[in-house]
C-alpha cells in the first residue's frame, strides 16, 4: 500500500486576501512497508481568485498538477490527497506512479 511520506511547501504566495494563495508542494509517496522508498511529486494548491489574476495576466494553466480550493483547509488539503494516494496505488509501483500521475507532476516525467 502507498503512503505520503512527506508533504513539503515548497513556495507559497499569499495575496492581500485570505482567498487569494498560491502554494508549491513537493510529495514524496511510496510503498508503506518499504522505509525511505519514495517518488517524488508536485502540485500547486491555488485558490479560484489567484487562478483568474493568473489567466487575466495572460498565463496558461494546465490542470495536471493543480487543485483548486477557495478556502485553505491542511486538514482537509491532508485527507484529500489520501484518498487520492489510496485510489491510485497498485501491486506494480510502475502503474501505481503512473497513476499518481494523472494527479500529480512527476519528477520522472520531466
Amino acid at each position: 500500500m502507498l503512503i505520503i511520506k512527506a508533504l513539503t511547501k515548497m513556495l507559497e504566495d499569499w495575496g492581500d486576501d485570505g482567498d487569494d494563495f498560491y502554494i508549491y508542494y513537493h510529495i514524496d509517496i511510496g510503498p508503506e512497508e518499504i522505509h525511505g522508498a519514495s517518488d517524488l511529486f508536485s502540485f500547486e494548491l491555488i485558490s479560484p481568485k489567484r487562478l483568474q489574476r493568473m489567466t487575466h495576466e495572460g498565463d496558461i494553466i494546465i490542470g495536471r498538477g493543480c487543485i483548486i480550493t477557495g478556502d485553505f483547509n491542511g486538514k482537509k488539503l491532508e485527507e484529500t490527497l489520501n484518498r487520492i494516494v489510496s485510489k491510485c496505488s497498485h501491486n506494480d509501483i510502475t502503474k501505481a506512479n503512473y497513476n499518481l500521475s494523472r494527479y500529480f507532476r512527476w519528477k520522472m516525467d520531466e
